[in-house]
C-alpha cells in the first residue's frame, strides 16, 4: 500500500515536468549546425611581464581550414580595445618591422590552437606604452571570409589583460643621472630592472644604462665617458690607457652562454626542444662547414636519433662586434680536442672545415666573416640576433624560412635565450658521454672551475667536473676608486649601487641568472666598503626597493624562470611547439584565462519543443529555469503540509549537541 501511494506521487505531472525539465539541463550538448563556441584565450605569463615571449593557447575558435580561412591573428592592443586601428599594433614583424609583434595561428578541428608572441613594453614599442602603471592586452581574432571594419573591434575574438613589472617607463624623468653605466649585452638585463626597481626607491635613484660588450664599456670607462662599466672579461694588456682612473671590480651578476635554436620536425610538424651538441659540433657552425649538410653529419645523427631534421642548416646567428661572449665560446672550443682538430683540417669523422676557418687560431672575441660570401653575415646586438633566431629568418635574410625547411642555430646569454623562449641545446663532449643543460647546479659547477685573474672571474676551457656548464660568465662592475679628489656624491652613488647589487638586487634578478654565490657577495660588498673618500664621514647607504621575491629551497631567492635544476622547474618547450604546455624560460607567473562575449548564436543543448515554446535560444535558459521552479514548488507544495512536522523534528534532532564525533580510524 505505501509502494503503491509512492508510485502515483511519481506519476504525477508536476514531478514528470520537474523530470524532464531537470534531465534537459543535464543532457550532454548537442551542437546545431552553424553554433560556435564561447571563445577564451590564455596567455602565459600574464603577469610581471618584460619585454618576453608568451605562449597563447585559444579555445572554441572556429577550426582554420586548408584554405586558411578562420586562421586567427593575434595583436598587442591596449586595455580594453575599441578599435583595432586605434588601438592595437598592426606593424608586420620582424625583419619587416622591429617594433612589429603581431603573431598568427591554427585553430586544430576540435576548437583549440597555441602561438608564441613577442610582448613589448614601453622600451620596445612606445606607441603603446604598456608598463606596470599600464596595463595593455592581447586580441585574438578569427581571420573570416568577409573581415571587419578595422575600426572597430571583430565579433569573433577574445581579449586577454596583459600586466608588466616595473620598467622604465614607470619612472618620473630625471633632472640628472646618479650613475651612468656601459654594460655586457648579459647583464643589460638585470641592470635594467635595477634601474626600475631603484627609481621608485627612497630617495629615488636614477640609473642610466647603455647595453654594448664588455670591449665597449672597458673602453668607455677607461675614457671616463661612463662611471661604472660592466665586463665578463679583465682589460687586455696594453688596454688600459695612462689616464684611466685605478679601479676596483664587483661581480654583479653570474649567468651563462648557451647554443639557442629554431627547428621543426618536417615530418610531425612539431617544434623539436631536445638537440645535444659537442664543441666539434658547434666548431662546424661558426666555422660556416657545410651547413647544408649539417643534420647528416654522423656525430650529429648519433645524438640525435630521435627526430627527422631539415634538409639544410642556416649559418649561425653570432655578434659581429668584439665581445665577450665570442672570446669565451671560442675558447671552450679551442680547449677540447675534437674541436681544434676540426677547425685543423683533421676531423675524426672525415667532414672537412671550411677553408677560410682552417687553421684559425682561437679564442677571438670577435666572430669575422672570413669568407666573403654575403651567407656567413655576423651580426651586432644580442637582440638583433635573438629576433632573427625567433622569427626564422637567416643572417643576411630580409624574410622568414620556414624551420621545417631549414634549422636555426644561435650563440646567446641564457637570459636572451629564456627571454625569447627559445629551446637551448644539450652540450656533451661526444656519444656515450654526460650531456649538461645550463642548470642552476651546472652553472655553479661551471663557477667552481673559474679562475681568478685581476678581481674577474673568467671560465676555463675544459671544466673537470662532467656536471659544469662550460659557458659560463660573471659580469664584473669596473668603478673608480675613491681618492681625495673624487667627487663625494658620486662616490656615494656608486658605493649605493654596489651595496643593492649585493643585496636586494640579487632578490629582482631576471630569468637566467644565479644569485652570487657567497665569495662574489663578499667581494662587491668589500669593494662597496672601500668606497669612502678620505677625511670625509661615510654616507648612508639604506635604500628602500619594492617586496623581494620569495627564497627557494636553498636560501636563495627563488626564480622559478631559471631552466631546470635540483630545485627549479624544468624546461619546456619553444616557440610553435603544439605537444607541450609551455616554454623554456615561460616565466611562471600565474597565467590568465578571459571569455570572449558570445557569437549571436550561442551554442545550448535541449530537446526541441522547449526551443520552439521558448521562442529560441536567447530565452531558453530563463524558461528552463523558470519552469523548473514552477514544477518544484507545485510538486512541493502537496506534500508540505505532510511533512512539516517530520522535517522540524528531524530538523531539531541535527540542532541537538552531538554526544561526540565518530572517532578516525588509525
Amino acid at each position: 500500500m505505501h509502494a503503491f501511494r509512492r508510485a502515483r506521487r511519481l506519476r504525477s505531472p508536476a514531478v514528470l515536468l520537474l523530470l524532464a525539465v531537470t534531465a534537459a539541463l543535464l543532457a550532454p550538448p548537442v551542437m546545431r549546425a552553424g553554433a560556435v563556441q564561447v571563445r577564451t584565450a590564455q596567455v602565459t605569463p600574464a603577469t610581471n611581464l618584460g619585454d618576453q615571449v608568451a605562449r597563447v593557447e585559444w579555445h572554441g575558435f572556429r577550426p582554420t581550414t586548408a584554405d586558411g580561412t578562420f586562421g586567427v591573428t593575434i595583436l598587442e592592443c591596449r586595455l580594453h580595445p575599441t578599435s583595432v586601428n586605434a588601438d592595437c599594433n598592426t606593424a608586420e614583424t620582424f625583419p619587416l618591422s622591429l617594433t612589429g609583434n603581431q603573431a598568427a595561428g591554427i585553430t586544430q578541428p576540435n576548437g583549440t590552437g597555441d602561438a608564441f608572441i613577442d610582448v613589448e613594453s614601453t622600451a620596445r614599442l612606445p606607441a603603446l606604452a604598456c608598463s606596470h602603471t599600464r596595463p595593455c592586452s592581447l586580441l585574438l581574432y578569427e581571420n573570416t571570409p568577409q573581415g571587419f571594419d578595422p575600426n572597430h573591434l571583430p565579433s569573433a575574438s577574445a581579449s586577454v589583460q596583459l600586466d608588466f613589472r616595473a620598467n622604465s617607463a614607470d619612472c618620473p624623468p630625471p633632472s640628472t643621472f646618479d650613475v651612468r653605466l656601459e654594460s655586457e649585452a648579459s647583464a643589460s638585463a638585470a641592470l635594467y630592472q635595477w634601474a626600475a626597481n631603484l627609481c621608485s626607491a627612497r630617495p629615488p635613484f636614477a640609473l642610466d644604462v647603455t647595453n654594448t660588450s664588455s670591449d665597449a664599456a672597458r673602453q668607455q670607462f677607461f675614457l671616463r665617458h661612463v662611471d661604472v662599466g660592466v665586463s665578463s672579461l679583465p682589460p687586455q694588456p696594453g688596454e688600459v690607457p695612462g689616464s684611466a682612473p685605478p679601479y676596483a671590480v664587483a661581480p654583479v651578476d653570474l649567468t651563462a652562454l648557451v647554443v639557442a635554436y629554431n627547428i621543426v620536425d618536417p615530418v610531425t610538424g612539431h617544434q623539436i626542444t631536445d638537440v645535444t651538441l659537442t664543441p666539434r659540433l658547434v666548431a662546424r657552425l661558426v666555422s660556416d662547414s657545410d651547413t647544408l649538410g649539417f643534420f647528416s653529419d654522423p656525430e650529429f645523427k648519433a645524438l640525435n636519433p630521435s627526430h627527422t631534421f631539415p634538409a639544410a642548416a642556416a649559418d649561425p646567428g653570432v655578434r659581429g662586434e668584439r665581445n665577450a661572449d665570442t672570446w669565451v665560446v671560442t675558447n671552450w672550443l679551442n680547449g677540447n680536442h675534437s674541436a681544434r682538430a676540426f677547425l685543423d683540417g683533421r676531423d675524426s669523422f672525415g667532414v672537412p672545415v671550411n677553408d677560410a676557418w682552417k687553421g684559425v687560431k682561437y679564442p677571438t672575441d670577435v666572430f669575422e666573416a672570413r669568407n666573403p660570401n654575403g651567407v656567413y653575415l655576423p651580426r651586432t646586438g644580442e637582440e638583433d640576433i635573438a629576433l632573427r633566431l625567433f622569427h626564422s629568418t637567416k643572417p643576411a635574410d630580409g624574410v622568414p624560412t620556414n624551420p621545417a625547411d631549414v634549422g636555426f642555430f644561435s650563440i646567446l646569454d641564457l637570459p636572451t635565450a629564456l627571454r625569447f623562449n627559445l629551446p637551448i641545446a644539450g652540450l656533451t663532449t661526444g656519444p656515450g658521454s654526460p650531456v649538461v643543460a645550463p642548470t642552476t647546479d651546472s652553472i655553479l659547477a661551471g663557477y667552481e672551475a673559474m679562475t681568478t685573474v685581476n678581481g674577474f672571474h673568467v671560465p676555463t676551457a675544459t671544466p673537470t667536473s662532467p656536471a659544469a656548464w662550460p659557458l659560463v660568465k660573471v659580469d664584473h662592475a669596473l668603478v673608480p676608486k675613491a681618492t681625495a679628489t673624487s667627487d663625494p656624491k658620486k662616490v656615494q652613488n656608486i658605493r649605493r649601487l654596489l651595496t643593492y647589487a649585493a643585496g636586494p638586487g640579487q632578490f629582482s634578478l631576471p630569468a637566467g641568472f644565479i644569485p652570487l654565490p657567497s665569495a662574489l657577495l663578499a667581494q662587491t660588498a668589500h669593494t662597496a666598503s672601500t668606497l669612502i673618500v678620505p677625511g670625509r664621514p661615510v654616507p648612508p647607504t639604506t635604500t628602500s626597493t619594492v617586496p623581494l621575491t620569495s627564497l627557494g629551497p636553498t636560501g636563495l631567492p627563488f626564480l622559478p624562470n631559471l631552466v631546470g635544476s635540483s630545485y627549479y622547474p624544468a624546461p619546456l618547450s619553444g616557440p610553435g611547439a603544439t605537444d607541450t604546455p609551455g616554454a623554456p624560460g615561460t616565466s611562471r607567473s600565474p597565467a590568465r584565462t578571459v571569455k570572449s562575449a558570445p557569437d549571436a548564436t550561442v551554442p545550448f543543448s535541449m530537446p526541441s519543443f522547449l526551443l520552439a515554446s521558448a521562442g529560441g535560444e536567447r530565452f531558453a535558459l530563463p524558461v528552463i529555469l523558470s519552469l523548473g521552479i514552477l514544477a518544484f514548488a507545485f510538486a512541493l507544495s502537496g506534500v508540505a503540509r505532510r511533512r512539516t512536522s517530520s522535517v522540524l523534528r528531524s530538523t531539531r534532532g541535527l540542532l541537538r549537541p552531538s554526544a561526540g564525533y565518530p572517532k578516525d580510524k588509525a
